[in-house]
């Protein structure tokens, strides 16, 4: 069984899931490189959602900015800018980090571009914005998870009972279901 294999049955995805992203190119064009493979078998088999409601993919394409790959991660990198003007240590040019993923608390997993034809080899940088610290990981976002969920990976920042003996993956409301609730 594979890590991504052992990932599926330990959080499983949403049941029925029906629809695949299918604008790879597109992104790949928009981003100015391609994601790498893990990348895109996590969005393809989960969707848009959330870990153990806490740890979030950012998302090919989103009507919530807040999860969206592209411009959350074009907002991310101007924070780290004004920090690095600020004097404050960051262990990566900023032009080389592209989120991948948040936790609720504000934590950024991002993956640090070395090359822009060989993505899926990059690692990840984990940086929890509140303690200014920055961990490494030597893998892909699917190793990260299945790290985390399967193999035991506590992060010092992560809070207590994250991950839950039993993770799940919560599917988020759809735009009409949100707009639902707010009228």
């Amino acid at each position: 069984m594979t890590e991504f294999q052992e990932l599926l049955a330990a959080v499983p995805p949403p049941a029925g899931r029906s629809s695949r992203f299918d604008q790879w190119d597109e992104l790949d064009r928009r981003l100015g490189f391609v994601v790498p493979q893990d990348y895109r078998l996590v969005i393809d088999a989960y969707g848009p959602g959330c870990f153990d409601g806490y740890l979030h993919v950012l998302q090919p394409k989103s009507p919530f900015e807040s999860i969206r790959l592209g411009s959350f991660g074009a907002q991310y990198r101007e924070r780290i800018r004004a920090q690095n003007e600020t004097g404050r240590v960051i262990p990566y040019a900023p032009d080389r980090l592209q989120p991948v993923a948040r936790t609720e608390d504000g934590d950024v997993v991002s993956w640090v571009v070395a090359s822009t034809g060989e993505s899926d080899s990059w690692s990840l940088a984990i940086n929890n914005s509140s303690r200014s610290e920055w961990l490494s990981f030597e893998g892909g976002i699917a190793s990260f998870l299945h790290a985390v969920f399967v193999g035991g990976l506590r992060l010092p920042f992560f809070p207590e009972g994250f991950p839950s003996s039993s993770p799940v993956f919560e599917t988020y409301p759809s735009v009409e279901e949100v707009r639902s609730l707010i009228q």
